[in-house]
């Protein structure tokens, strides 16, 4: 009782998630990167964890496409104030992309909510199968689960405005080819990243907060006759303290797409919808918890978990 009532309000960061699509895993498009950078000398540290499911069947012209798969992404973040207006950070994850076990739950999230099911009812529970056809060739075809360590990224920020109320960042990303495209945890090229996040307070209460970035994708082994150069990314929301540490989110997060020259929606442009919350204790500990919902249908996973821990 006594840590709730000295619990500081909860700061206005993003949920610690981006669109979980496996055949993004590999790609640079960032996740939220903080908008108020620490003091000189200080050390962060994160780990995140989004678990999600997408069972769909998708045709288009010359195209078909089956992803019926569960993933489960563990990110590690560590940084470090170099003053106080520089950080560095290096971001590691592993990811597991196969069968699973949430399908009987999510079928029961949908019917509860009343939210489309597309062709889960069709699909065997809790298996695993990615095939993508084009002209008659088989791009691609995984049928067995497959799990391993992702591309390492290093992003260095620079904290451009800091009043108050106000904090923007600006950030520099490389994400380095360290995973593997055939084990879905990398594309097997370094991408870079720009990217601006903004943080806006307004009384003891109420944020808003988002971030906007471009990234260039080199050259990679996933689709490669597909892969666009250039893919737009952006999130935008609010935040309300609630209870000394306890903080209310919704957040809207959207990308460009990755690949061209399809007519396939998971293969497109994705918006996705998280809601949740985040509860800040006085040692500096922080935990965001929330649920992710392709508000765009079958542009990204159809559920994904989001759970986050950062000091």
């Amino acid at each position: 009782m006594a840590l709730l009532m000295t619990s500081p309000p909860a700061s206005a960061d993003p949920f610690p998630t981006r669109d979980q699509n496996p055949l993004l895993a590999g790609f640079g498009i960032p996740h939220p990167l903080p908008s108020r950078l620490e003091s000189a000398d200080t050390w962060t540290m994160a780990a995140d964890f989004n678990w999600g499911s997408s069972a769909l069947l998708q045709q288009a012209d010359d195209e078909d496409l089956l992803v019926d798969a569960e993933t489960r992404e563990l990110r590690l973040t560590l940084g470090r104030a170099l003053s106080d207006r520089w950080t560095v950070q290096l971001q590691l994850p592993y990811r597991y992309t196969g069968a699973g076990s949430l399908d009987s739950f999510i079928d029961s999230w949908h019917d509860f909510f009343g939210l489309p099911e597309g062709e889960r009812p069709n699909l065997p529970r809790d298996q695993f199968r990615i095939a993508y056809e084009r002209d008659g060739v088989a791009l691609l075809d995984f049928g067995s689960s497959v799990a391993g360590l992702g591309d390492l990224s290093a992003n260095i920020g620079y904290q451009w405005l800091a009043t108050a109320d106000t904090h923007v960042a600006a950030w520099a990303s490389l994400k380095l080819p360290t995973g593997d495209a055939d084990d879905l945890t990398g594309s097997g090229a370094m991408d870079a990243t720009l990217a601006l996040a903004a943080e806006r307070r307004f009384g003891e209460r109420w944020s808003a907060f988002g971030q906007l970035a471009a990234t260039y994708l080199g050259e990679g082994d996933l689709l490669p006759q597909l892969q666009r150069s250039v893919v737009w990314s952006g999130l935008a929301g609010i935040d309300v303290n609630v209870w000394r540490g306890l903080a209310l989110k919704l957040q809207f997060d959207a990308h460009t797409a990755a690949f061209d020259d399809t007519g396939l929606d998971y293969l497109g442009d994705a918006l996705i919808l998280t809601v949740g919350g985040a509860w800040k204790f006085a040692s500096g500990w922080q935990i965001d918890f929330g649920v992710s919902e392709d508000i765009a249908v079958e542009t990204s996973p159809d559920v994904v978990f989001v759970l986050g821990l950062r000091r």
